[in-house]
């Protein structure tokens, strides 16, 4: 074997490593949340535990991992969605139902990891990029017609996120809930006689305001 050849198989076992790991630590977090032993995510993954401390050294770099690799599975999604001529809103209505479906088993992961997101450039990075990705799409829509035109892409995302949240301490026995509300949402969507929304959109570009702080 050349030393090419022994080079690639190298890359690519670690490639296939690193999918591995990542595929269980999405699985053992949504599962037990982020304090699951590096250990049990190796052994699901497969791997020695070195081979995990290899890819991501902290456990921190591991989230962010997992989490980038969501992020970008949900825009790929909006990728494929956008290639269509046509945004009806069903098209809409199909984009938050496999994002729904993507990240519904992972909510209680999710709400523990996304403070993870704020601390990292990249992760916020790849937030935004998303967002207006999302909101791009949204806009074609809404040129056509198809859905009401004062929301925003950073409104469909919190949708999404909302009706897996909310249906999360339920996952177990009715692991599909979070369809019903979904389609409660598709309808708010529609054009024409709506309820005005009083409270604008939240902006992640903006600077946050400080916590408030203790009595004193």
């Amino acid at each position: 074997m050349s030393a090419v050849v022994a080079d690639l198989a190298q890359r690519s076992d670690a490639q296939r490593n690193r999918r591995l790991l990542l595929e269980a630590a999405a699985a053992a977090f949504a599962e037990r949340g982020i304090d699951v032993p590096a250990e049990e995510i190796a052994r699901r993954a497969g791997v020695a535990k070195g081979t995990l401390f290899r890819h991501f050294p902290a456990k921190e770099d591991l989230v962010a991992a997992v989490l980038s690799d969501r992020i970008a599975q949900v825009r790929e999604l909006v990728g494929e969605i956008a290639a269509r001529p046509e945004i009806p809103l069903t098209a809409i209505a199909e984009l938050m139902e496999r994002a729904a479906e993507l990240i519904a088993a992972d909510r209680s992961f999710f709400d523990a990891a996304m403070h993870e997101a704020e601390l990292r450039p990249a992760l916020h990075a790849d937030r935004l990029a998303f967002e207006r990705e999302l909101g791009a799409l949204l806009a074609r829509s809404q040129a056509g017609g198809h859905v009401r035109s004062d929301v925003v892409g950073a409104d469909i995302a919190m949708l999404i996120a909302a009706a897996t949240n909310v249906c999360a301490p339920v996952h177990n026995l009715r692991p599909d809930l979070w369809r019903r509300y979904i389609a409660l949402m598709v309808d708010a969507l529609r054009p024409g006689q709506t309820t005005a929304l009083n409270v604008p959109s939240l902006d992640i570009t903006a600077p946050s305001a400080p916590a408030p702080s203790g009595r004193r």
